[in-house]
C-alpha cells in the first residue's frame, strides 16, 4: 500500500478474526457480509510513503514527498454508513486536511496523550503539528544533517526519536523541543534501500520496562537497548572500550575505544601516560594488537584497514584489507613473517612483513585458499608452525603456516557434522554424558555454535602426543571446549556462563588459571592447572574447579588479558561500559584506569587478610555485647515509689534517672566551655593616655605629647556688607575696543636698525629698476642684469651682515678673510661676465 497513487482502506468487523483482504474483492457483498469500507484519493499522481489510522480521531493520515499535500487527513463521518444497491456498508470521509511541507514527509507518528503528529521531512527538519492546525507547526526540531526517514514517539517518557538517511539517531525532548542525545557511528555502514524504526516500551512479565529500538538496515537488524546512567561511575574511555592489552616491555596497558581513542597506561599505579585520537577518522575501532618485539601496535576498523604504529602515534603503514571497501576486521595476529587478519571472509587475509616498505600495503594470495564454510571470527597461533582458524559455525581448521595449507580439522560440534549425523547418535551422547549442559541443547540457537575465541596451551604441547588437552575454544551460549590438535578429538566441555550469549577466554603464561567474561559484565575465574591433562575416552563434562566469580563491569566485557605482576597474577578486562578494570585472580579489585586515586601492586598474603577479618568480627562481636548490656539495664529499670506514695508532689528528674539524659549530660561535658560576654579589661595599648605606659603597636616608637594650649584667634574687624557697597561704587572701565580705534605707529613697535635697514632696501630696488628701463639693448640688458643681480647679491649680504652686527652691538670691522672671500668672488663673477659680453659683441 505504500506504493500506490491512490490508498484504499478496508475496515473489517473486530469480532471476527483479521483476514487477508485483496484490494479487488473489497466491496463483494458474497464475501464478506459484515464489511465497512471507504475510498478516498488524498494524493493525486503521487507515491504514498505511510498511511494510518488514528482511532482516537476517527481518522486516516497519509504523507508523501510532495511540497503540496505533503501530509493528508481524512476526518471520518461520525454517523453510521448507508447502504445502497451498488456498493455495500460505505462510511465516507467527511472532510479533509491538507498540511503543506517543503519537499515532502517520509513518515510520521501520532501521540494521541499529547495530540501532536511528528512528521520526518525531506528537508532535514521534524516538525510538529496540532491534528487541527494546518497553516503552521506547533514546534520544528532542528540538528539533522540529512533527510530524517523514520520517527517515532515514546509515549511513557514524553521524548521522540527520530533517525536520518547519513545514521545519525536523536532524541528529542517534545515539551522542551531540544535534542538531549545524538547517537552516530554505532550503526552498519554501507547505502541502505529501506531502512525501520521500532521502539519497544512495553513491559515484561516481571513488570520491568524493555526499552529496546530495532533498527532494519536492509538485510541487517540491530537492537539497542536503553539503560540508565550512572553519573558517578568511573569511565576510562568517553565511549565504549573495544580492546585492551598489556605490554610487557614497557609495565603499560593499551586500549582503544569505538572514537579512535588510543590510551596508554601505567600498569603499577593506573595514570594515564599518553594519548591519541582519531586514529580512524570517523572509523570505527574494533580490535588491537602488537608485535612479537612489544614496539609497535595495530589497529582495526570498519573501514577494512589496519594501521601500524609506535608508541609516539605515528602511523608506519596502512594495510588494505578489503580492497578499500568497509569491512569488519575482527582480529590481528602476527607471525614471525606475516600478519594475519581475519573477521570479514572466509578465507585468511596475511601480509608478509617482507612487504612493508610503502605507506599502503596490499595482501598477499593465501595458498590455503577458502576452507571455512562461514566467516572466520578468530585464530590463534602455537610454534613452530601452527595455525588455528574458528568460523562461525563452529568449526575449527588447523593450518601449516610454512605450507599455508590445512592441516586437520576439529567439527565435533560444527554445524556441518552435527547436520551429517543423525539425531539417535546425538540424544546417546547425551544420555553418555550424564549431564543436562550438552551439545544438543545448544543446537537450537543458531549463534550457540560460533567461536568466539581460541587460545593454545603452550605449557602443554607434550602432552598433545599423549592425549591431553592443547587448544582452548569459547563463544556462543557460555560453552568452553578443550581439544586435543594431534588427534583432532574433543576432549572436555562445559557451560562457564548460564543463558549467555557469548563469552570471550583468556589465560596466564603458565596456564594455571583461565578467566571468562560474559555480556553481563561477570568474570569468573577457574583453575585448569589439571583439568583435561590425560586422555579420555569420553568427553568430559564437568567444570574444572572455580576460584572466584565477580561482577567487574555494568555491560558487556569486550577483551579479557592475563598478566603476572608482582606476584600476583591479574586479570584486565574492557568493557562497553566505557571502562577498563584491573582485578588479581582471588576477585581484589586493584582499579580501574582513570580514576583520580593511583594504585600500588603489592605482594598478596591472604593471612594478612584473614587477620583482618578476625579483628574486625571481633570488634563487631563487642558491640553487640554492649547493645546487649544496655538492652539488660534497660529491662532492670523500676518505678520510683514516691511516684506512687505522693504522686502530686513527686517529679521525675530526667537527666540523672533516663538513659538519654545521662548521654545528654555527658556530650555536653564534653563540649568546650562556651566564652560569656564580659567587659573589655584594662589594656595599656588602649588606654595609655591615662596610665601612662607605653603605647604597644605599630606606633610605639613615636614620642607623643599633649598639645599645648593656645590663645584663639581673633576674628578680623571687616564688615562684608561694606565692602560690597564700596565696590558698586566704582568706575566703569572702559571697552577695550574703544581704547583700539587709533593704530599704533610703527616707530614705537620696530627699533631704529629695523626701520633703517627697511628703508636702505627700498632704495636700492627703486635705483635697480630705473636702471633697467633706461637701457632696452637685449645684450646689454641681459649683461647688466646679470651684472646686476651678483652686484645686488654681494649688496645684500653687507647690508645682512651690519644688519647683524648692530643686533649684537659688535664693531663693524670685517675679518680678511671675509674680504678677500668677496673680492675673488666678485673679480671671478666680472671675468665671466666680460668674455660673455666679447662674445656677443
Amino acid at each position: 500500500m505504500n506504493y500506490l497513487t491512490s490508498y484504499l482502506i478496508a475496515f473489517l468487523n473486530f469480532s471476527e478474526p483479521c483476514l487477508n483482504v485483496n484490494l479487488q474483492d473489497v466491496g463483494n457483498e458474497t464475501l464478506f457480509k459484515n464489511e465497512t469500507y471507504t475510498r478516498h484519493e488524498a494524493h493525486r499522481k503521487e507515491w504514498v510513503r505511510q498511511v494510518k489510522y488514528a482511532h482516537y480521531l476517527e481518522c486516516f493520515i497519509s504523507c508523501s514527498t510532495t511540497s503540496t499535500n505533503s501530509m493528508v487527513i481524512g476526518w471520518m463521518e461520525k454517523k453510521t454508513g448507508a447502504t445502497t444497491k451498488d456498493q455495500g456498508t460505505s462510511k465516507k470521509i467527511q472532510r479533509v486536511s491538507n498540511f503543506n511541507i517543503s519537499q515532502g514527509v517520509n513518515t510520521f507518528d501520532y501521540n494521541q496523550h499529547l495530540n501532536i503528529i511528528a512528521t520526518a521531512g525531506v528537508n532535514h527538519h521534524v516538525c510538529l503539528w496540532n491534528p487541527h492546525i494546518v497553516s503552521k507547526p506547533n514546534g520544528v526540531l532542528r540538528g539533522h544533517m540529512a533527510s530524517v526517514i523514520q520517527v517515532q514517539f515514546i509515549k511513557s517518557r514524553g521524548q521522540l526519536i527520530s533517525f536520518s538517511k547519513d545514521k545519525v539517531l536523536r532524541i528529542w525532548d517534545v515539551q522542551l523541543q531540544v535534542c538531549i542525545q545524538r547517537l552516530a557511528g554505532m550503526f552498519p555502514k554501507g547505502p541502505e534501500v529501506v531502512s525501520t524504526l521500532f521502539f519497544d516500551e512495553e513491559r515484561d512479565r516481571s513488570g520491568m520496562e524493555r526499552n529496546k529500538m530495532l533498527i532494519t538496515f536492509n538485510y541487517q537488524i540491530t537492537l539497542m537497548e536503553m539503560k540508565t546512567e550512572n553519573r558517578d561511575k568511573i569511565m576510562s574511555h568517553d565511549k565504549p572500550v573495544t580492546a585492551a592489552i598489556y605490554n610487557s616491555v614497557f609495565n603499560q596497558v593499551i586500549s582503544v575505544c569505538q572514537a579512535g581513542t588510543l590510551i596508554v597506561w601505567m600498569i603499577d599505579t593506573g595514570q594515564k601516560v599518553k594519548q591519541f585520537n582519531n586514529t580512524h577518522a570517523n572509523a570505527e575501532v574494533t580490535c588491537l594488537a602488537q608485535d612479537p618485539t612489544e614496539t609497535k601496535l595495530f589497529t582495526g576498523s570498519t573501514d577494512g584497514t589496519v594501521k601500524v604504529w609506535d608508541f609516539n602515534g605515528h602511523c608506519f603503514h596502512t594495510l588494505e584489507c578489503a580492497g578499500g571497501q568497509p569491512a569488519d576486521v575482527g582480529q590481528i595476529l602476527n607471525l614471525k613473517r606475516s600478519v594475519v587478519v581475519v573477521g570479514w571472509t572466509k578465507q585468511i587475509t596475511v601480509f608478509p612483513t617482507a612487504s612493508f616498505k610503502d605507506f599502503h600495503v596490499q595482501p598477499a594470495e593465501w595458498k590455503g585458499g577458502k576452507e571455512h564454510s562461514e566467516d572466520i571470527l578468530c585464530c590463534a597461533f602455537t610454534g613452530p608452525n601452527h595455525l588455528a582458524t574458528g568460523s562461525y559455525d563452529g568449526e575449527i581448521v588447523i593450518w601449516n603456516t610454512n605450507s599455508e595449507h590445512i592441516s586437520r580439522r576439529l567439527n565435533q560440534r560444527s554445524r556441518r557434522l552435527l547436520s551429517a549425523n543423525s539425531q539417535r547418535s546425538v540424544s546417546k551422547a547425551s544420555q553418555k554424558s550424564g549431564k543436562s549442559q550438552t551439545s544438543g541443547a545448544e543446537d537450537t540457537n543458531e549463534f550457540g555454535l560460533a567461536i568466539a575465541k581460541l587460545i593454545f596451551l603452550d605449557t602443554r604441547k607434550g602432552n598433545s602426543a599423549g592425549g591431553g588437552a592443547n587448544l582452548i575454544s569459547g563463544g556462543g551460549n557460555g560453552w568452553v571446549r578443550f581439544w586435543n590438535t594431534s588427534h583432532s578429538k574433543l576432549i572436555g566441555e562445559f557451560v562457564a556462563h548460564q543463558q549467555s550469549g557469548s563469552i570471550l577466554m583468556a589465560t596466564d603464561k603458565k596456564n594455571r588459571y583461565m578467566a571468562t567474561g560474559d555480556v553481563d559484565g561477570v568474570i569468573k575465574v577457574w583453575d585448569i592447572s589439571e583439568y583435561c591433562v590425560q586422555a579420555s575416552d569420553d568427553v568430559i563434562t564437568t567444570a574444572p574447579p572455580m576460584k572466584c566469580q565477580f561482577q567487574a563491569h555494568s555491560d558487556m566485557i569486550n577483551t579479557l588479558e592475563m598478566c603476572e605482576r608482582n606476584e600476583r597474577v591479574l586479570v584486565i578486562s574492557a568493557s562497553s561500559d566505557c571502562s577498563v578494570a584491573m582485578y588479581d585472580v582471588l576477585g581484589n579489585m586493584i582499579g580501574i584506569f582513570g580514576q583520580e586515586e593511583h594504585w600500588k601492586i603489592e605482594p598478596y598474603n591472604p593471612a594478612e587478610e584473614m587477620v583482618e577479618e578476625s579483628e574486625s568480627e571481633e570488634e563487631i562481636e563487642e558491640s553487640k555485647d554492649y547493645e546487649v548490656e544496655e538492652v539488660v539495664e534497660e529491662d532492670s529499670w523500676e518505678p520510683d515509689e514516691r511516684a506512687i506514695t505522693d504522686p502530686e508532689g513527686f517529679r521525675i528528674n530526667t537527666w540523672d534517672n533516663t538513659l538519654l539524659g545521662k548521654n545528654y549530660q555527658e556530650l555536653r561535658v564534653q563540649k568546650r566551655e562556651r566564652k560569656q560576654p564580659s567587659t573589655i579589661p584594662d589594656l595599656p595599648y588602649l588606654h595609655w593616655e591615662r596610665t601612662g605606659h607605653a603605647p604597644a603597636g605599630p606606633y610605639s616608637s613615636l614620642d607623643t605629647q599633649v598639645i599645648q594650649d593656645f590663645d584663639p584667634p581673633k576674628k578680623p574687624n571687616m564688615s562684608y556688607t561694606e565692602t560690597v557697597s564700596q565696590a558698586s561704587n566704582l568706575p566703569k572701565l572702559p571697552n577695550l575696543v574703544d581704547t583700539l580705534k587709533q593704530p599704533v605707529p610703527e616707530k614705537e613697535i620696530f627699533p631704529k636698525y629695523i626701520l633703517d635697514f627697511e628703508a636702505k632696501m627700498k632704495d636700492y630696488h627703486r635705483r635697480q629698476l630705473s636702471q633697467g628701463n633706461s637701457n632696452n639693448a637685449p645684450g646689454l640688458l641681459g649683461l647688466k642684469g646679470k651684472l646686476g643681480a651678483g652686484m645686488a647679491k654681494s649688496s645684500l649680504q653687507s647690508i645682512g651682515l651690519q644688519l647683524g652686527k648692530q643686533v649684537l652691538n659688535v664693531p663693524s670691522k670685517p675679518t680678511k678673510s671675509v674680504k678677500s672671500m668677496k673680492v675673488r668672488s666678485v673679480s671671478r663673477r666680472t671675468s665671466i661676465v666680460s668674455t660673455e659680453a666679447s662674445q656677443a659683441y
